[in-house]
């Protein structure tokens, strides 16, 4: 199997079943010799600040000399981001030797059981696989989807959990009240386990997860809000004083300050419970070096131009609050959403700050089209138009060195990252 052919046979695979998500998953790994059961794994949950999560815990690990597995998604720059040890992309020929071993399972697996994987699990089962080929010390996990279902939560023994901030997505499979969700989410604590929680959760799913822990006998560890001091010194980094540290952070707003002070317990409890040696010096470097893609990701300060993946209500309004913590407004922006995402709702949340708007089209059945964007959006935008295309509406703003905004979606984003790299570099 080369590359090309793996990356063909992954995404053949369906995105969405009705059958037990994990009892397929279960079957695949038992198939595959049980390769998360031999990882140590920290497990993380969360509507949003997953990824930011994993990213920065897995630079601290990784500056403690700990050999570290992350396993993100989706990507943003290439398939292959979903596989990193050390910060280093899988190899091509690993990720098609590992599929090909992974997709004669499948087969299997369908011919005996009738049982058809989706393309998540597929990927997850390729990470566990290839962590674990790599003799990982640690692994940090994103999981996918809520996570008490997810096919992420086949593993018996994570050390460790991080629940991220709760809010209002997914509601048609993971429900449509707070406590629901946290339930799901909270799904992925296991027993005698050390859990830490965003300090500005909604109380109640923070009493959803408190729960949790008390039946699981779990400790949970919430840090304190008045432990965190941070200031704004307007180019989209924060200086984050959190008890004794001080971080700049390459990433602007307070809430991920929140999710900072979520790793330092992390990593401080990584260290204080097992054999890893973690220091204070490990934790600020690991921070201080992690940039992430399209998380408020700041190309330019002449003419701004700025990239984010927010994409529901939670992640829209805390790009929002780093905009008007910035004093920026009159943007031109670029937006796309999908139909379960309260575009409207979106749109109106960034309004104050766009004069100028651009709608796009994004892949998949609920995208919602430009055109009907566009209309939605003059309600609250009166500029507002479909674009020609994603291409001509980033290389046009470009060009006249407008100051430019682009969210709404990651796969927008992914797209998007692409072209403006391109026409920057046609500008230089």
């Amino acid at each position: 199997m080369t590359y090309n052919e793996a990356l063909d046979y992954i995404h053949s695979c369906p995105r969405f079943k009705n059958t037990d998500n994990r009892k397929a998953m279960r079957l695949l790994l038992e198939e595959l010799g049980n390769p998360q059961d031999k990882l140590k794994i920290v497990h993380i949950a969360g509507t949003n600040g997953k990824g930011s999560c994993a990213k920065m815990l897995s630079n601290i690990l990784i500056e403690a000399g700990y050999k570290t597995g992350l396993n993100i998604s989706p990507f943003i720059i290439d398939f292959r981001e979903r596989f990193t040890i050390n910060g280093q992309f899988i190899s091509k020929e690993k990720l098609a030797y590992i599929t090909e071993i992974v997709k004669n399972k499948q087969e299997y697996i369908f011919g005996k059981y009738n049982y058809q994987l989706v393309e998540f699990e597929i990927v997850t089962a390729i990470a566990f696989y290839y962590f674990y080929m790599e003799n990982c010390d640690i692994v940090c996990l994103e999981v996918g989807i809520g996570g008490k279902e997810d096919s992420t939560n086949v593993i018996k023994n994570s050390f460790l959990s991080c629940i991220m901030n709760i809010s209002f997505d997914h509601t048609e499979i993971l429900g449509d009240t707070i406590e629901e969700i946290a339930y799901q989410k909270a799904g992925i604590i296991k027993e005698n386990q050390n859990v830490i929680c965003y300090p500005a959760m909604d109380k109640n799913a923070l009493k959803v997860i408190e729960n949790e822990c008390k039946e699981k006998n779990s400790k949970l560890i919430v840090p304190l809000l008045s432990d965190i001091q941070v200031i704004h010194n307007g180019k989209f980094e924060d200086i984050l004083k959190y008890k004794n540290l001080v971080i700049k952070q390459s990433f602007a707003g307070i809430h991920q300050s929140y999710n900072t002070a979520v790793v330092i317990e992390a990593a401080k409890s990584i260290n204080n419970s097992t054999n890893f040696v973690i220091s204070n010096d490990n934790i600020t470097k690991g921070i201080e070096k992690t940039a992430f893609p399209a998380r408020i990701e700041l190309f330019s300060q002449n003419s701004l131009i700025i990239l984010d993946g927010a994409h529901n209500i939670d992640g829209v309004t805390a790009l929002a609050k780093v905009l008007k913590e910035n004093n920026i407004k009159n943007l031109t922006a670029v937006w796309a959403s999908l139909s379960d995402k309260h575009p409207k709702q979106l749109i109106e949340i960034m309004a104050p700050f766009i004069n100028k708007l651009y709608t796009a089209d994004i892949v998949g059945s609920r995208a919602v089209s430009k055109q009907e964007l566009a209309e939605m959006a003059k309600e609250y935008i009166s500029n507002s138009s479909p674009a020609e295309s994603l291409e001509q509406a980033i290389k046009s703003s470009i060009e006249k060195k407008e100051n430019l905004i682009i969210f709404g979606s990651l796969y927008l984003a992914s797209d998007a990252r692409k072209i403006i790299l391109k026409n920057m570099d046609k500008q230089s």
